[in-house]
């Protein structure tokens, strides 16, 4: 039977790897590695989020522009309405498609809503379930995510 070479950990983006530099020990631990990609993918999120994109509309036509930093973040909340189910569900598809747009480590992406105990509670919890793709394995990823839409405030934690 032959045998496979071991597959190297995971490895941080290449921006997260100069700011937080990449150690020898790191490479050497797969759990580690893994861990901090978890975290690294976790801030992206966040910075995903609290970017507004370009407030003029995109000509259709134009489809990598659709792609690009002019489309990149999620229009803020303050001025859509999240009240009922229909526009909550709406949201939920939105921030799904604008995920699945930015963030191409992801696979098989699910976003769903989470009902709150207390109805009077106006924050928009989510979870983002997700398959995270490296180039050595994959991993089941869920991220929760509270959005507060009068204040704007964000929170975004591994499940």
């Amino acid at each position: 039977m032959a045998r496979h070479p071991p597959k190297a950990p995971p490895r941080l983006a290449l921006f997260d790897r100069l700011l937080q530099g990449d150690s020898v020990e790191t490479d050497k631990n797969a759990d580690r590695a893994m861990r901090e990609l978890r975290e690294s993918v976790r801030r992206d999120l966040e910075i995903l989020f609290n970017t507004r994109p370009r407030h003029l509309p995109i000509d259709p036509a134009l489809e990598e522009l659709q792609k690009s930093i002019l489309a990149f973040g999620l229009p803020s909340l303050q001025g859509q309405h999240v009240a009922t189910p229909v526009q909550q569900r709406k949201f939920q598809d939105h921030l799904q498609s604008i995920i699945q747009r930015f963030e191409p480590r992801f696979r098989d992406l699910s976003v769903q809503l989470v009902q709150n105990q207390d109805w009077m509670d106006r924050v928009l919890r989510l979870q983002i379930h997700a398959m995270l793709e490296t180039d050595s394995a994959s991993e089941a990823v869920v991220y929760d995510t509270m959005i507060d839409p009068v204040s704007g405030g964000l929170v975004i934690k591994e499940a």
